[in-house]
């Protein structure tokens, strides 16, 4: 199973970096094909945008039956990650897990970043979606200082 999931880890790789999109980039660490480093360059029309983010990818042995554990290492304002960067996705949880290209779970974590999960199963940060929910201008304007601060944009 090892096997397949590192095969399917390293054509996905190869992918990425070669097609996907210059706003991300991926690379392996200390040559262990189940531990990634993400750059994602925030999406275009969000508080993120132009923000530079770190994320960090750890695969399971058995990567095709369960998901990555995927953290923020750049804070950031978003009602589906905690304090420490953990990311708390539907997408991200066994229960909800099904195999997947690794550039379709790009995909997903990059239309969270569009437009959060706020329903109460989903949620994290209960504040930040109350927030989201009740006043977008006013959460917008918190994330948009946030990655001005932590992720770069305008440094």
């Amino acid at each position: 199973m090892a096997h397949l999931s590192s095969s399917h880890l390293r054509s996905g790789l190869k992918y990425l970096n070669r097609d996907l999109s210059p706003n991300i980039t991926t690379v392996i660490v200390d040559d262990d094909i189940f531990r990634w480093e993400a750059t994602l360059i925030g999406p275009v029309n969000t508080p993120y945008e132009g923000g530079v983010f770190k994320i960090s990818l750890n695969f399971p042995l058995d990567f095709l039956n369960n998901p990555p554990k995927v953290c923020f290492v750049t804070k950031i304002c978003h009602p589906n990650v905690s304090d420490n960067g953990g990311i708390y996705l539907r997408v991200f949880r066994a229960a909800y897990w099904h195999p997947m290209s690794i550039v379709l779970l790009f995909k997903r974590l990059v239309e969270k970043l569009i437009e959060p999960e706020v329903n109460d199963e989903d949620q994290i940060n209960e504040n930040l979606a109350n927030l989201y929910k009740s006043d977008r201008t006013r959460f917008e304007a918190m994330a948009r200082e946030m990655t001005n601060q932590y992720a770069g944009r305008g440094n």
